[in-house]
């Protein structure tokens, strides 16, 4: 079974807590009522590549931001010397 991420959050919208998301022999969420929640389906959002940072109350929206991984230099020196090809084969 796939359970997806719940994200608990105060008036304004403020992250308190998110469960992350699960795979496998997990019991499914339970229903709470007094503290408002977002259940985002699993995958729905690709959480490698974004972090959700605030929920917007009025819509239950996440307001996601994009994670940067900084390249190391081999990997700067890989995209250069792909580029140095690609500019000699008159490709760009």
């Amino acid at each position: 079974m796939n359970r997806g991420n719940r994200i608990y959050f105060d008036q304004d919208g403020d992250i308190i807590l998110q469960t992350g998301e699960m795979t496998g022999d997990v019991i499914p969420h339970k229903s709470i009522t007094k503290v408002d929640f977002l259940d985002l389906e699993y995958g729905e959002i690709d959480l490698s590549k974004h972090k959700i940072v605030k929920i917007d109350v009025s819509t239950k929206k996440p307001f996601l931001e994009n994670i940067v991984v900084p390249l190391t230099p081999e990997q700067q020196r890989i995209i250069e010397l792909e580029n140095e090809l690609l500019l000699a084969s008159g490709v760009i």
